[in-house]
């Protein structure tokens, strides 16, 4: 099911790099808000509902727009992977930045996912927040990056980091408090059209060629609801993990789609500092098997990696290296390929095949070459 580039040999079983790619084996491919002074404030709240009625009618026409763009694309779809990048440009993300618009320009992205955490240190405290322009829309504003971001929540979106006790991270006042519903709030496609932010959906593409399936992982992850910010506005505490998994179930069964995709911030299996997720691997890995679902994509754990157990589905291909990345692995369980660092991944659909490069920042010649490519069969 994997190939390396330009080569017919097999795969060795883990690919892991600590340095430059030109020390490695060339023969392998390196490869609710809150109201106060409600006099004062009763004309601004009437705008608003104006506001937010357009807004709807906006993202209605965006998505039914992106929708029809996805289904009518012709093969190859060609996407790329980002996650874990909100850092408002620091700690590798503009770089990062930089050489993802380098590559989009060259690969003509029809679309670009991100797989959470999109807004360091935990979420945005308002629709206005400043977070936004300064995390996603200057980081991506280069014309090759001027195509439709598919975008779910992880766990920093949902208020992680976030331990005070009220009013500390709860509310600042009005309409200041963090929450991510903010992210999700339709007014926010107002600032940059690109941004389609949902806990869970389903793009259809390549005229039912294939399927995207989005889920929202974070409730499932019992240690979170330990955590004051788990009872956020609109946060975990309001969510239900279990039919969730039960509409995924069963929309993956119905699904007719050759390929059968899904992404979410956490990776059931990963070699990364926060391993495997528990949960995931007990109750969603199940599921993925038996509806054959091909690939899973996932961020989480700040680096890149691909991960197999051995005669089985899906691919876990991660793609949390938008921005600071500063851990090492704690092992290489079933691991294809793993870089400990910032970097992100491209793939490209065919009917019978899907090619997945990885690239990573710091990796010399001016980081353009993939360091990793894998090919995924039908």
């Amino acid at each position: 099911m994997y190939r390396p580039v330009d080569s017919d040999e097999d795969v060795r079983p883990v690919l892991t790099v600590h340095g430059h790619p030109k020390d490695l084996d060339q023969t392998q491919s390196v490869s609710t808000r809150q109201g106060a002074q409600q006099d004062s404030r009763r004309e601004a709240w009437c705008g608003r509902a104006i506001g937010l009625a357009v807004s709807a009618a906006l993202v209605v026409l965006t998505g039914t727009l992106l929708l029809q763009r996805d289904a009518s694309a012709r093969l190859p779809i060609k996407f790329m992977v980002i996650g874990d990048f909100g850092r408002r440009g620091q700690f590798n993300q503009s770089e990062v930045a930089r050489l993802l618009a380098i590559k989009a320009a060259d690969m003509d992205p029809d679309f670009i996912l991100s797989v959470g955490d999109n807004m360091y240190p935990s979420g945005l405290s308002s629709i206005d927040d400043a977070a936004f322009d300064a995390s996603f829309v200057r980081p991506y504003a280069a014309k090759s990056l001027q195509v439709p971001w598919y975008v779910i929540l992880g766990n920093h979106d949902y208020g992680d980091k976030c331990y005070d006790e009220p009013p500390g991270c709860y509310v600042y006042g009005g309409d200041t408090f963090y929450s991510p519903l903010h992210q999700l709030d339709a007014e926010v496609v107002n600032r940059d059209w690109r941004w389609n932010c949902q806990r869970t959906f389903e793009r259809r593409l390549g005229g039912g060629v294939a399927e995207l399936f989005f889920i929202d992982t974070s409730p499932a992850v019992q240690k979170y609801y330990n955590q004051p910010w788990a009872n956020f506005t609109g946060g975990l505490r309001s969510q239900d993990w279990p039919a969730q998994l039960e509409g995924l179930q069963r929309k993956l069964h119905a699904s007719k789609a050759g390929w059968k995709i899904v992404v979410g911030h956490h990776p059931p299996r990963s070699n990364g500092h926060h391993g495997n997720t528990v949960e995931l691997l007990e109750a969603l890995e199940p599921i993925l098997q038996e509806t054959g679902v091909q690939a899973y994509f996932a961020g989480h754990d700040h680096n890149l990696e691909h991960v197999l157990v051995a005669n089985t589905t899906p691919h876990y291909i991660i793609s949390g290296g938008g921005s600071k990345s500063d851990r090492p692995f704690i092992g290489t369980a079933d691991s294809l390929f793993q870089w400990p660092s910032s970097g992100f991944v491209t793939a490209e659909l065919y009917a019978d095949e899907m090619t997945i490069k990885f690239y990573g920042y710091g990796t010399g010649k001016d980081n353009l070459e993939p360091m990793y490519i894998a090919r995924i069969a039908k």
